[in-house]
């Protein structure tokens, strides 16, 4: 997959890597990491690897994001840290339980992800693909819901009683807590089903696609449970 806006972020890199280069530093773009806003690219100094760094395009905002978290050099994630300032900026912390959830729809085909962060560490995950035919036409809605659906069951499975969940798409929270009328059956069940499960949920709705670490993670599991 190539970004929508793979120009600018090929541009931006370039730019980046022209202005780090007299530290010895290079960047080169992994071309088969592209994303819809995101591209990954391995870094170099002095020609050996130091890991990679993920660079995120937020159109609504029209900024770019580092995430230089696997660079192996301070004095690197520093020089990039340096050149987006927002790259810290709100950093979210994960005391306790916390879901993040995403839905997609690729070539008629809706998936679910969801990872689960405990205390800053990822404890699980899960991905696969909405099969009920009646939910298709919800898209990646009827992904974002099945998703919630399955942190909600292991939240059950395991004994816990209380979660955030992180979620960008509104419905999730207004469905759940009837501020949105749920006038579809898919809506109608998941609406229910939030009601009776038993588990405290804290909602936290945040921006898609601003580089959201574990938002961009739950919504690369959910392409590929679209792609199953």
């Amino acid at each position: 997959m190539i970004s929508p806006f793979e120009s600018m972020l090929r541009k931006k890199l370039e730019e980046t890597d022209a202005s780090i280069s007299s530290k010895g530093f290079a960047l080169s773009i992994h071309e088969d990491a592209w994303q819809e806003y995101a591209v990954t690219a391995e870094c170099f100094k002095h020609g050996e690897s130091i890991g990679k760094l993920r660079i995120y395009y937020a159109p609504t905002k029209r900024t770019f994001r580092f995430d230089c978290r696997s660079i192996k050099d301070e004095e690197l994630s520093s020089l990039l840290d340096t050149k987006t300032p927002s790259a810290k900026a709100g950093k979210r912390t994960h005391d306790g339980l916390h879901a993040y959830v995403d839905g997609s729809f690729i070539s008629s085909q809706v998936g679910y992800g969801l990872a689960i962060i405990q205390d800053e560490t990822l404890i699980f995950e899960d991905f696969g693909s909405v099969e009920n035919p009646e939910y298709v036409d919800a898209r990646q809605v009827a992904g974002e819901l099945m998703a919630v659906g399955k942190v909600i069951q292991w939240c059950k499975q395991y004994g816990h009683t209380s979660i955030t969940i992180h979620y960008d798409y509104a419905g999730i929270r207004e469905w759940a807590i009837g501020n949105w009328k749920a006038k579809q059956p898919l809506t109608q069940r998941y609406a229910q089903f939030v009601a009776l499960c038993g588990i405290v949920i804290t909602w936290n709705k945040i921006q898609a696609h601003t580089g959201d670490h574990w938002n961009e993670y739950a919504d690369a599991l959910a392409k590929k449970g679209a792609g199953q």
